[in-house]
């Protein structure tokens, strides 16, 4: 792989995920479409993955270590506790953000520093275009099917 066609693999994954967001209806964007979590808290959760690989690797490049690596649950719940009051104009705009701050990362990293999984020990070998695209292309592919499934019956109060 090269940085070309890592961002090829990128921005065609997010098309694929903008495709999908731009037929979904704002009204429908606060549907719940599982047991807790609203399209627009799984756009939330997009931009928090999107924001925290760009502090990690920002941390990396200026030398220092990353704090104790946390779950990946821990993390999500987290991630969902700060965003779910949070409007939805908000969060569109977060998360467009979020990815122009991922790509200009990509752009700011050397070509070492993306594809050699030996350049920052603390990646355990994985290179840094990996992490990338777990955190853009396959990210937004692994969401596509809960932004398009069927709303949840509102819950009732009890």
């Amino acid at each position: 792989m090269d940085r070309r066609m890592l961002l090829d693999l990128i921005e065609a994954g997010r098309t694929r995920f903008d495709d999908t967001l731009a037929g979904i209806p704002d009204g429908a964007m606060l549907d719940r479409v599982d047991d807790e979590w609203t399209r627009k808290d799984i756009l939330a959760h997009v931009e928090a993955w999107e924001r925290r690989v760009v502090a990690l690797v920002e941390q990396l490049r200026a030398g220092e270590t990353p704090g104790d690596a946390v779950e990946t649950d821990a993390l999500n719940a987290r991630f969902y506790a700060a965003g779910r009051d949070r409007p939805l104009d908000d969060v569109r705009n977060g998360e467009s953000a979020a990815y122009a701050a991922m790509l200009a990362e990509i752009g700011a990293c050397s070509d070492e520093e993306l594809f050699d999984g030996s350049h920052f020990g603390w990646t355990e070998g994985d290179p840094l275009a990996d992490w990338f695209r777990a955190n853009g292309d396959e990210h937004y592919d692994e969401h596509l099917e809960q932004l398009t499934r069927e709303a949840r019956p509102a819950r009732t109060a009890t």
